[in-house]
């Protein structure tokens, strides 16, 4: 190449250069972008992600607008209005965006999201001009479970969250609830990282020798800048129906903590719930119960003169005699006879009440414990059970009873032979 030539040459290369340079201006100093907070870990299905939407702008800004992607395989929700801001960046004065969505994955594998479109009126030195900013899209890879549980288990609650608490709470003492009277218990969880409907449903309460109706449940989530907080109260009315102290089972469920990264358990505590001792009501007294059938009442009065007619034979010297059985025994034996189970468990409930120490014995045997629970369901429980053999319960209750029975020492009436 000849001299005059290569000058030529360098002369428009240098003159290209600040042509080049002048035609960069403000208005190319803009970016989006979407980051997925994962902190370095693969996220399980329904498991929070923090979305960070983040502009950076020289130009001023008129007006703005965010346009979301559609986020498919994704809930989501917004934790705020998106926030203008200034800020430094290379030494010149920017204008900074923000928003922040809380993303929640529905299935396991790399989960893209769209890009985001930002929708600007820029002012520039003649008027304004319209710009529009997107997002590069980015992926998000998400974990399958592995072991039992988990999302996919159909047998247990998923509850991925960054805490969880429970409170338990009682309108009254449930150690010292008045005959006849329903005390309510409220149950409030909340948990951080998760929507109210992640939540469970309220669990039911059930317990031999009492009672509960589940209320309303209330449900709330509130936002936060670290991600959604759901609170869920629950509520049950609950009533002892038997002489004797009763426990209310604990009630116990998982979740998973997203920030060791293991599976924790929460607990509902159990709960002993039992009669006041002192000012309790009395029972009211079925009209009909007391009015047996002509054949029972015959066998009273026939068991009485049997009763007394021993206690002439045997005499009185020293011998306890026996004393009449509660008549709460005649009403077991006559609802069981007529299948009439809602009477069948108040003479249970009178008996107990007429001899408390003997209930509280017989009544730890297994088989009443689990014949009473059975009708108990089926009498009280939200969902129609089978109910039991009330004759066959009534023969175990008996002989549990008869197993209590203290022993007397039987002692001669006649004076000893012989000074001995």
């Amino acid at each position: 190449m000849k001299p005059a030539a290569l000058i030529a040459t360098l002369a428009l290369v240098l003159l290209a250069g600040p042509a080049s340079a002048q035609e960069r201006s403000i208005f190319d100093d803009v970016r989006l972008e979407a980051i997925p907070e994962t902190n370095g870990v693969k996220p399980y299905p329904g498991e929070m992600v923090v979305l960070r939407v983040r502009g950076i702008y020289r130009p001023t800004i008129k007006i703005q607008h965010l346009l979301q992607p559609e986020l498919t395989n994704f809930g989501w929700l917004h934790l705020g209005r998106g926030e203008m801001y200034q800020t430094e960046e290379n030494g010149f004065t920017v204008n900074g965006f923000e928003r922040l969505l809380a993303i929640f994955p529905q299935k396991t594998g790399p989960l893209t999201i769209g890009s985001f479109t930002h929708k600007l009126s820029l002012v520039d030195g003649v008027g304004t001009r319209e710009m529009e900013v997107k997002s590069p899209p980015v992926t998000v890879d998400v974990a399958k479970w592995e072991g039992p549980g988990g999302p996919d288990d159909p047998n247990q609650w998923w509850l991925p969250a960054r805490e969880v608490r429970v409170s338990d709470s009682w309108s009254a003492d449930p150690n010292r609830v008045p005959r006849g009277e329903t005390i309510t218990r409220t149950v409030t969880i909340e948990a951080f990282g998760v929507t109210a409907d992640q939540l469970p449903p309220a669990p039911v309460m059930r317990s031999a020798g009492i009672i509960s109706f589940r209320g309303p449940t209330e449900r709330d989530t509130k936002l936060t800048n670290d991600g959604p907080i759901a609170k869920a109260t629950y509520r049950w009315n609950m009533r002892p129906i038997t002489a004797f102290p009763a426990t209310v089972d604990p009630v116990k469920f998982p979740w998973f903590d997203t920030i060791s990264r293991t599976m924790r358990e929460a607990t509902i505590p159990a709960q002993r719930m039992a009669w006041a001792a002192e000012g309790a009501p009395p029972v009211p007294v079925d009209p009909a119960a007391e009015k047996p059938a002509a054949l029972a009442t015959f066998g009273v009065g026939a068991a009485a003169f049997l009763l007394g007619l021993a206690a002439m034979l045997i005499g009185v010297g020293g011998a306890a005699l026996p004393t009449l059985p509660p008549r709460a025994l005649l009403r077991l034996r006559l609802a069981a006879l007529g299948s009439d189970a809602a009477r069948f468990r108040a003479a249970i409930t009178e008996l107990a009440r007429r001899e408390p120490d003997r209930a509280a014995r017989w009544s730890l045997d297994s088989e009443v414990r689990g014949g009473i629970a059975a009708l108990d369901r089926s009498l009280y429980g939200e969902a129609v059970g089978a109910r039991p053999n009330l004759r066959a319960l009534a023969r175990t209750i008996l002989r549990a009873r008869k197993a209590t029975r203290p022993r007397r020492t039987a002692t001669s009436a006649l004076a000893p032979l012989d000074g001995v």
